[in-house]
This record gives structure tokens, C-alpha cells and sequence, in this order.
């Protein structure tokens, strides 16, 4: 991304800030592995990239808006000379300035003076919009969290805002430059995918396929997203599964639900491969009504419309077809069979901000993924592909990865 990106992101967050407020975002901080000096690899609040474009931890955002007057103020760690021998070289204030577009790059031991020479500014500051986030029960506070318990204890008189609902509004709807970003990680995903479904064969370990697709992705620069779901025979019906013990035996499906990283933009695709290369008569069943299912559900996708009605029409397809096969008869039934819900909107992250929590809105990437989950039969079938919804229409952005049978089989052959 180039720094008019993110200008314009930040742009358009103080359009939406009232005025005489201030706002607060944190890259975050390392964390450590135990009492171990070694850290866990770095994972940039999302917000905060969206803002600066910049992922280096212990960074910190300022904005402020009062009249006509825009402040933007970044905050990076000094220069350590030890952790440059040991670790790695920090960015400095040049180099932020280069991919933010931010002139004012300042060191984080002046973050407190400046912060509350703005609240006190001529133009007293009566809002400050902190990424409170949504609350987790059993959750550490963030960094964010912590920084507004403690602000509202000096400034009683500042109002605490939480900047959800702004970042909700502005992430909800995806630009060309980030679709083109997910459509890199969503290749990615399906390549890495592919070349573990051509090493499936009985005998191999659920693990294994696992790290076929991680190593494929790693020699491409990129990583997965999220801990992948390769689950095999009736893990398949564990939604979550990701233990990886099981020993793939000839005649079982393994279900493959993987992302990659493209730029902190991710993407979630799923398919289903039978471990020898063929489909028998009963998986062929299967797989071909969660395939009707996901045709079905990719032509009721549109905007403005309630996912309630493509899980609907999901379930309505589903209670025919189970019944007619005889696993059925009523359709409150069909939740033994298939229990979640048709989609979700992917960006920055797996589970990305939408303005309207089941509407789909115009510019989101959003995830179609119907599943059949039959424990009786020791088989799970879902095929998930990620799509660019706008007012003229879809964009499958995953319809390169094989997901017909015929397909499917050719590439294991």
C-alpha cells in the first residue's frame, strides 16, 4: 500500500470524530513466552495498521480535531543500540514518515507530555476516542483498555469514547487496493492448498497435511492466518478441530479449512478431498448437495440483504435433500446437521468489522460457506469461498481454487 492509503484512512476518521476530540491508537506490545526472553512473534493491532500502515510493536497514534485544525502525531520507541545488535534495526522517523504519510514522528517518552498538553490546549479536548474494543470475558485489559481506565482517572472531565463504531463504519466497506490485497492471500491459500491435496494419500497424519500447506506458504513469503482446520473422517464434524493426530486411512475425507497473510489481510477458504483421490457413491451424495447449497447461497448474496435469509435458503435446501436421503424429517433436524452460520466478512482480520452486524454491506468481503456435518457416516463436507460484494453484483475472489469433483479429483490424479 502506498501512504495515500492510509492518509485517506485517517481522513476519513476525523470526518466521522466530533469535534474537539482526541483520539488514541496502539501497534501494541511484544509478549513473552512464559518468564522466557524469547517473545511471541508480533501481531500488529488492526486498527492501528489501518490508520499508519506501520507494524512495529510498541508504536502509539495520536489525532486530534478541533475546528478546522487536524493533528496527527506518531510516537516510536527511541533507537535501543542493544536490541539493534541482537534483534533487529528500528524504524526511524523518516522511515515511518515514508510509509504513513505522518511529518510528525516523535519517540514515546514524549507521549505523556503531549497528550496532555492537547486535553489542556486552548481548544479543550472533551472526547477521547480509545479502541476499548468489544469486552471479553476472562480477557487481560489491552494496552488500550488499560490507557482508558487510567485517563479517565486524571481527566474526569474528558468522555471516553470507544472507537469501535468509527472504525466499524470505515473498515466495513473495502477499497480496490484492499480486495486486490485479499485476492493475493486468498491465491496464496489456494496454491498451498493444492499442493497439499496432491501429497494426500492413505497413511498420511492429519499433522502432516498441516504442515505441507504452512511449508508451502512459508517458501512463499507468506504464513497462515489462523491455526488450520485439517480434520479428517468424523473430525471433520468438530468445526474448531485442529488437534492433528489422526492417522488419514483409505476411504476417509479430510476437510481442509486454511488462510494466508497477504499484508496482515487474510483470507479463509475450504475445501474437501478424499484421501485416495476419489469420491465413493456416498461422498459423492454429500458433496454434491453442499455444492447445490453454495450455488444457492452465492445467487441470494447481494447487498442490503440479511444473512438470516441466505442461512434460510441454506437450510431449506438442506431439509429437502437430508429428507430425501433419509437422515431427516422435520427440519428442526437439519442443525444436527449443519449448525453455523452461512458466512462472515474477512479484511484484516478472520472475523472483519461490518457497520450492520448481519446486513451485507456494499464494498465487504464476505465468506459463503455451507457444510454438511454427518457423525453417523464419519464425514464432514464444507467448501468456503470468499467473495467481493458490491451494488453490481459478486466477485467470487476464490472461484480459481478447484472445487467440483471432477475438478478436485484431476488435480490428485
Amino acid at each position: 500500500m502506498k501512504a495515500e492509503f492510509y492518509v485517506e484512512n485517517r481522513r476519513r476518521f476525523f470526518d466521522l470524530m466530533e469535534d474537539d476530540s482526541i483520539a488514541v491508537f496502539f501497534s501494541g506490545n511484544l509478549r513473552r513466552d512464559t518468564s522466557d526472553q524469547i517473545a511471541y512473534p508480533f501481531s500488529v493491532d488492526r486498527n492501528f495498521y489501518y490508520l499508519t500502515g506501520l507494524d512495529r510493536d510498541g508504536f502509539v497514534l495520536i489525532l486530534m480535531k478541533a475546528g478546522e485544525l487536524r493533528i496527527e502525531q506518531l510516537f516510536i520507541p527511541p533507537i535501543d543500540p542493544h536490541f539493534e545488535r541482537w534483534e533487529a534495526k528500528m524504524v526511524r522517523p523518516e522511515e515511518a514518515t515514508a510509509v504513513s504519510g505522518i511529518k510528525d514522528v516523535l519517540y514515546s517518552y514524549q507521549f505523556d507530555s503531549e497528550f496532555s498538553k492537547k486535553i489542556f490546549s486552548p481548544t479543550v479536548c472533551k472526547n477521547a476516542y480509545i479502541f476499548t474494543g468489544i469486552a471479553e470475558m476472562h480477557e487481560p485489559l489491552t494496552l488500550a483498555q488499560t490507557f482508558a481506565s487510567k485517563i479517565a482517572e486524571l481527566f474526569p472531565s474528558l468522555r471516553i469514547r470507544n472507537s469501535l463504531p468509527l472504525m466499524l463504519e470505515l473498515r466495513s466497506t473495502k477499497t480496490t487496493e484492499e480486495v486486490e490485497e485479499i485476492s493475493q492471500a486468498v491465491n496464496l491459500a489456494g496454491d498451498a492448498m493444492i499442493h497439499a491435496a496432491k501429497l494426500l494419500q492413505p497413511g498420511i497424519w492429519e499433522y502432516q497435511i498441516s504442515a505441507h500447506y504452512a511449508h508451502y506458504l512459508n517458501m512463499h513469503g507468506s504464513k497462515p492466518r489462523f491455526r488450520s482446520v485439517i480434520a479428517a473422517a468424523g473430525n471433520a464434524t468438530l468445526l474448531h478441530y485442529n488437534l492433528g493426530s489422526y492417522q488419514c486411512q483409505d476411504g476417509d475425507l479430510v476437510l481442509m479449512d486454511v488462510g494466508a497473510m497477504n499484508n496482515w489481510y487474510i483470507s479463509d477458504i475450504t475445501r474437501t478431498f478424499p484421501i485416495n483421490g476419489k469420491f465413493n457413491d456416498k461422498q459423492r451424495m454429500v458433496y454434491e448437495i453442499v455444492y447445490e447449497a453454495l450455488e444457492i447461497a452465492m445467487g441470494t448474496m447481494r447487498v442490503g440483504i440479511d444473512e438470516s435469509v441466505i442461512n434460510e435458503a441454506i437450510r431449506d435446501h438442506y431439509f429437502k435433500a437430508l429428507k430425501g436421503i433419509g437422515l431427516i424429517k422435520d427440519k428442526d433436524e437439519v442443525e444436527n446437521y449443519y449448525m453455523h452460520r452461512s458466512g462472515h466478512p474477512i479484511g484484516l482480520d478472520l472475523h472483519e468489522f461490518r457497520y450492520s452486524r448481519n446486513v451485507i454491506t456494499d464494498g465487504c468481503v464476505q465468506t459463503i460457506e455451507p457444510g454438511l456435518y454427518i457423525s453417523e457416516w464419519g464425514m464432514g463436507v464444507r467448501i468456503e469461498e470468499n467473495v467481493f460484494v458490491t451494488s453490481s453484483g459478486i466477485k467470487n475472489l476464490s472461484e480459481q481454487v478447484p472445487k467440483t469433483i471432477n475438478d478436485i479429483e484431476n488435480i490428485m490424479k
